[in-house]
């Protein structure tokens, strides 16, 4: 047992007025009677007097016990597991929800503080790990004594990111020993929990883009609470252009449309009300060529550079093979990738030629090509598309296939860690795909799975979910995951309202 707020037993001083209420000397009146009569009802009211003074004592302990339970609720008592094992790990979630403010804290400096008060029951000789929860997870600290982990939390910030569930899974089963996570989330990842913040009331932005072809912004409103809210959208450039109210039941979606905007290179969207996280009240739709998304290709290949120079939010750069890449960017585009040798880490690569290491055999027959359903196959008919005999690639692990010829793939997809890839063994010149409207579809999915369908540059956007990835069990399947304090503030508070109405009675019998 612990108290989180132990200057809260200051108020148990008070008790001792009740009880000197109690005790206080009562002042005799001296009344002459009239009338012998007065006599009977005084014999009455002294045969009375003993089971009085019973009521009058048993609600005088009622009236202690429920002063203590409400010291005890100012208190904050809670029970705290025990830690076990020569080494702990503590991760924080640093996603953009721990960003909610309540009470005038954030989630996240109620998560630090947190953390540093469960550290008051960690001995000096365990070991003890911190691991940042986010987009992209990360191990801030390994076998650090309490000290180090103490000062790392003051430094630590949040992130505008969104939770990916699949990359701390990853991080943390590399770690041993028990693992305690901190999050304003309901996650059941087979550890420990420390919960931060109350009910979710928000709305927010997920997602907004501009269609070029019809010059109208699209956006989508979110309700994450469970109450209906009215909600007012506004547009701005330099100043107010549009407002717009809608009204949106718990947990519903909503898409907005503004039209007219060509007159400005980047527009603002903001939602009026006030919540609990205003980081997803404000999203940005920038147009102008500054904000495109810079991809490079390095090759020569005709028809892949008119399908990529037919999109609006994307730069191209072209060079050949072999020359030096001079600077980063969002995207390369490689005609074969035995001759890249200079790829930046990490760096998202689609290969139009790869390795021989990723070839399984050849399709030795004119075959037709069939999509599987994936981003990458939205809106487009294949139903006539075929090609002569190309190589077709191995099936990778952690990868799914979007194109299939002879039921062999011929192109596929999938990320590695914080990479994505695609790779194609589609040679351009022996299929009819590229001469058919399905060939720019295809290309623009595609660019738009590198992006994440966000088409611009603009830093600070709200992603479009919160949570992503797969929720499930860290640990085994039988291991549920499980609090690590129990707050009793609640059933304290509960109990002295039952006493009270017990108190109320006796009182009448007292009285």
């Amino acid at each position: 047992m612990k108290f989180l707020n132990p200057l809260g037993l200051l108020l148990g001083l008070l008790l001792f007025f009740i009880i000197l209420l109690y005790f206080k000397k009562k002042q005799i009146i001296e009344k002459k009677a009239s009338n012998i009569a007065i006599w009977d009802e005084v014999i009455k009211e002294v045969e009375g007097i003993k089971s009085r003074k019973i009521n009058q004592y048993l609600l005088l302990i009622i009236q202690l016990i429920i002063g203590g339970l409400i010291v005890l609720a100012f208190s904050k008592l809670i029970w705290i597991q025990d830690f076990k094992g020569e080494e702990i790990t503590f991760a924080i979630d640093c996603s953009i929800t721990m960003k909610s403010v309540e009470d005038g804290k954030t989630h996240f400096q109620m998560a630090k503080e947190k953390i540093e008060n469960y550290m008051e029951n960690v001995t000096h000789d365990k070991r003890m790990n911190l691991v940042l929860c986010k987009g992209s997870s990360s191990i801030y600290l390994k076998d650090a004594k309490k000290e180090e982990v103490k000062k790392a939390i003051k430094k630590l910030s949040c992130s505008n990111e969104s939770l990916n569930i699949d990359y701390a899974r990853e991080i943390l089963k590399s770690l041993s020993g028990e693992k305690i996570i901190i999050t304003d989330k309901d996650l059941s990842l087979g550890m420990s929990t420390i919960k931060v913040g109350n009910k979710f009331e928000n709305v927010g932005i997920t997602y907004a883009n501009y269609d070029y072809y019809t010059d109208t912004l699209l956006c989508r409103i979110k309700n994450y609470g469970k109450s209906q809210k009215e909600v007012l959208i506004g547009l701005y450039d330099e100043q107010k252009r549009d407002l717009k109210r809608i009204n949106l039941s718990g947990k519903e979606e909503m898409d907005v449309s503004f039209q007219g905007l060509k007159a400005s290179k980047k527009w603002t969207l903001k939602i009026e009300n006030e919540d609990l996280l205003k980081e997803d009240n404000v999203f940005v739709v920038a147009l102008g060529e500054v904000y495109k998304r810079q991809v490079l290709f390095i090759g020569e290949n005709l028809f892949l550079e008119k399908a990529l120079l037919s999109i609006p939010y994307i730069h191209v750069e072209k060079q050949k093979i072999g020359e030096p890449i001079k600077k980063d960017y969002d995207l390369y585009i490689v005609e074969k990738e035995g001759n890249i040798q200079n790829l930046p880490q990490n760096a998202n690569v689609w290969y139009l030629s790869p390795n021989l290491e990723q070839i399984d055999g050849k399709i030795k027959v004119a075959s037709m090509v069939k999509g599987i359903k994936s981003p990458f196959t939205k809106d487009l008919d294949l139903t006539k598309v075929y090609t002569r005999p190309i190589s077709y690639l191995k099936e990778k692990e952690g990868y799914g296939t979007i194109l299939q010829a002879d039921g062999k793939p011929i192109m596929i997809y999938g990320k590695e860690k914080m990479q994505r890839n695609v790779y194609g063994s589609i040679d351009f010149n022996k299929t009819n795909l590229v001469m058919m409207p399905d060939f720019p579809i295809l290309v623009e999915n595609t660019i738009d799975w590198f992006f994440d369908g966000c088409k611009m540059n603009v830093l600070k956007n709200p992603p479009e979910k919160l949570v992503v990835g797969e929720v499930k069990n860290i640990e085994s399947r039988n291991e549920s995951g499980k609090l690590l304090e129990k707050d009793f503030t609640t059933l304290l508070v509960a109990c002295a309202l039952l006493l009270m109405v017990l108190e109320w009675e006796v009182h009448k019998r007292a009285a």
